[in-house]
């Protein structure tokens, strides 16, 4: 998956700054910056939930230009977009009314046209892969925080995404609750899912991405190694970063 050059503004406020970023296959690249800097504008305009005013993106087969003059896509290619690259939000947006099979399965069964059977057969493993097989028949408001996140990873994953994109995903969580989310997409990169991240937990995007960016002001100011990154910075604002980030969650 790649992005080029790609700009946000909201009015006349200037969130993205001409952002690229390549992501290979079975990579997992973490995004992460002070509230404020892009990183879920960003992620968010990967699979075009935000449409970019100008850029490139591109994501397997799909190839969309942005810029004065050029029409937005459609529905039917956001859709088929979608589809090849999941998401996963800060909360969860389950369907209340749905047991927790038929939040995983409604996708592959309305968009992909699965069969229902061989959905809840889908559905049944995944749901097993994030350790709630018990769950299957429960409703979101019998769950913790934690279990309707591993739900809605089980959702995202059931669409079989090419990459997928985490939006903070335990910001919303209690402390307790949140190491059972991070060993669900730990498991993920473990398997060679393309994944991007963005997160404000450092030990794990040090211990799980194979790239980290920082970014500041609308811009990617640094990427690279965890270990440059997060172990060793060299760009000052960045030292500040994790430095102020260190301190308010000691």
């Amino acid at each position: 998956m790649s992005a080029e050059g790609i700009h946000k503004a909201f009015g006349t406020h200037q969130v993205l700054k001409g952002v690229s970023l390549d992501v290979a296959r079975g990579e997992v690249v973490t995004l992460i910056g002070a509230s404020g800097s892009g990183k879920s504008t960003f992620l968010r305009c990967l699979n075009l939930l935000e449409l970019p005013q100008a850029g490139k993106l591109a994501a397997g087969e799909h190839r969309f230009e942005f810029g004065t003059g050029r029409k937005a896509p459609d529905d039917a290619r956001l859709a088929l977009l979608r589809r090849d690259v999941g998401m996963v939000f800060q909360h969860f947006n389950l369907f209340p009314h749905m047991n927790v099979l038929a939040n995983v399965t409604e996708g592959p069964v309305q968009v992909k046209g699965m069969a229902k059977a061989e959905a809840n057969e889908l559905g049944r493993d995944l749901l097993d892969k994030v350790g709630l097989a018990d769950k299957a028949d429960a409703f979101p408001s019998r769950l913790s925080g934690g279990q309707k996140q591993r739900v809605a990873i089980a959702r995202a994953l059931a669409m079989k995404p090419d990459v997928m994109l985490f939006d903070e995903v335990t910001s919303a969580l209690d402390p307790e609750l949140v190491s059972e989310v991070l060993a669900v997409i730990r498991n993920l990169a473990a398997e060679g899912m393309t994944m991007i991240l963005v997160t404000h937990e450092m030990a794990f995007a040090a211990d799980v991405s194979n790239r980290v960016g920082f970014m500041n002001e609308g811009v990617m100011a640094e990427i690279g190694s965890p270990d440059d990154v997060i172990r060793k910075p060299r760009n000052p604002r960045l030292a500040t970063f994790l430095e102020r980030f260190h301190q308010g969650h000691g």
